[in-house]
């Protein structure tokens, strides 16, 4: 049995599917984020609402791109029509537009983790809380949940606690992720 066929991953919260078995792993909160060299030469955002003249790293999913960026901020809620002149099906590709200075990216923190810490990117208006996503673990079926899969999954959701924790104490996140 290959372990990577019988399960998967998810950011969002599986389907309704009978057949289906799931555990959430962690909330994974979504960051503005982009490089110092951007920000130099295109300024920094003090707004949501500055967003509309900045070039977005676009994400698209089914043929259907995501360039309206939800916000919110002490219950005010923000949505932002955003342009850009890249888009792409491939996160890992709109991390790297953002760590090369191309535009705002809308990223996981988990993805850019390693980027945030290092100061290689930058976390835009960190006071405003994008629509957070969620790290699902996802099994074919009940049965399939061997200890073997057990254990991953105990891994993943330490693995991501301990990630969540560092950007917290670096003051990228706030605790409230860890609820």
């Amino acid at each position: 049995m290959t372990l990577c066929c019988d399960i998967w991953a998810q950011r969002k919260a599986p389907s309704v599917n009978a057949n289906l078995y799931g555990f959430k792993i962690c909330n994974v909160p979504r960051l503005l984020c982009a490089s110092q060299a951007y920000l130099d030469k295109y300024g920094t955002p003090t707004h949501p609402q500055d967003l509309v003249s900045h070039n977005g790293l676009l994400y698209q999913l089914n043929d259907i791109t995501y360039d309206v960026w939800e916000f919110s901020k002490d219950k005010e809620q923000f949505k932002i029509k955003m342009k850009g002149n890249r888009v792409s099906n491939d996160g890992e590709l709109v991390h790297r537009w953002s760590l090369s200075g191309k535009g705002i990216g809308l990223k996981s923190s988990l993805d850019i983790s390693n980027d945030l810490l290092s100061g290689k990117l930058i976390n835009i208006l960190p006071e405003y809380s994008a629509n957070a996503t969620e790290l699902w673990l996802i099994f074919p079926s009940r049965q399939s949940i061997t200890p073997a899969a057990r254990l991953l999954r105990d891994t993943l959701k330490q693995k991501t606690r301990v990630i969540l924790q560092q950007l917290i104490a670096k003051g990228i996140l706030d605790k409230s992720v860890l609820d």
